[in-house]
């Protein structure tokens, strides 16, 4: 979730450099949805905020999946001014069918009685309800020790043709849970950076709590080989749009070493137009003390 909101870490902002795509209606009015979102959090407080706009089903990943919205009643209400939670869109992406998006972009917290703003970088996964109305799915972040900027205003995802094929809601899901499995198997049989140089897109994107996040298919291989190469990982989920073209799977992985980690992951998937599902993000969140 927006790391400050469940007691996470917070969130951040990345550069990247790539030739515009067209922005339709519908990913527009995510985005709008964002920024209402991130608006209504400066008048009733993040917490609040998140239960107007997170699914009834959302989740958190703790790092099983966890209802999001009973962690959150379960939490006092505060103003804004008790947690400075600020976040814009900035990339992202939707579907074909027009009911399953994310959202990527910088965020900054002031903690109250300290003087230095924190930063990070958040992605969201959101659905379309029966109503119409946008809503949060899956919300997760990383804190950066400092603000990078991205491209002005926002950009949609660059990646080329898109699949436009026959399979629908349930193959596509059933295929993007095999493409994790299969990703997850690379990682224990050939490395962390082999396996994502063979599944990643051009230009995805890598977020990791304590770095500046990584956009590019051969940075995210290059830094996973040198700091994430003892890992393993288990598919948990997956999840496929209506139109088979965008999805999202998550699971928990584990890292060995100096610096032992474990926690849950979420990667966004793209289709080619050959129908092959690539991550365009991926993103691990680490267990923090106390769940």
């Amino acid at each position: 979730m927006r790391r400050l909101t469940l007691g996470l870490a917070c969130l951040m902002l990345i550069p990247i450099v790539a030739a515009q795509e067209k922005i339709s209606a519908d990913l527009q009015a995510l985005v709008d949805t964002e920024r209402a979102f991130a608006h209504t959090a400066t008048l009733k407080g993040v917490r609040d905020s998140v239960l107007d706009f997170f699914a009834d089903d959302a989740i958190a990943l703790t790092p099983a999946p966890t209802p999001a919205k009973a962690r959150l009643r379960s939490r006092p209400a505060q103003p804004f001014s008790a947690t400075e939670l600020t976040w814009e869109p900035r990339i992202g992406d939707i579907a074909r069918s027009g009911e399953l998006g994310w959202l990527t972009g910088p965020s900054s917290f002031h903690a109250p009685n300290e003087t230095n703003l924190q930063y990070g970088n958040y992605l969201s996964v959101w659905r379309k309800e029966a109503d119409g109305n946008w809503r949060v799915f899956i919300d997760v972040g990383v804190s950066t020790p400092r603000p990078v900027t991205f491209a002005p205003g926002f950009t949609r995802f660059p990646f080329g043709d898109r699949y436009r094929g026959p399979e629908g809601k349930a193959a596509s899901a059933a295929a993007l849970l095999q493409a994790d499995r299969e990703l997850n198997g690379r990682i224990a049989s050939a490395g962390t950076a082999q396996a994502f140089k063979t599944r990643a897109a051009a230009e995805a994107r890598l977020h990791r709590s304590g770095v500046v996040s990584i956009a590019g298919r051969s940075a995210t291989a290059d830094w996973l080989g040198q700091h994430a190469a003892a890992m393993s990982a288990a598919t948990g989920a997956a999840d496929a749009s209506e139109s088979g073209d965008v999805g999202y799977s998550y699971g928990t992985y584990e890292l060995k070493g100096a610096a032992p980690e474990n926690g849950a992951y979420v990667r966004i998937w793209t289709r080619d137009a050959a129908g092959t599902w690539l991550v365009v993000a991926d993103v691990t969140q680490p267990v923090s003390p106390g769940g």
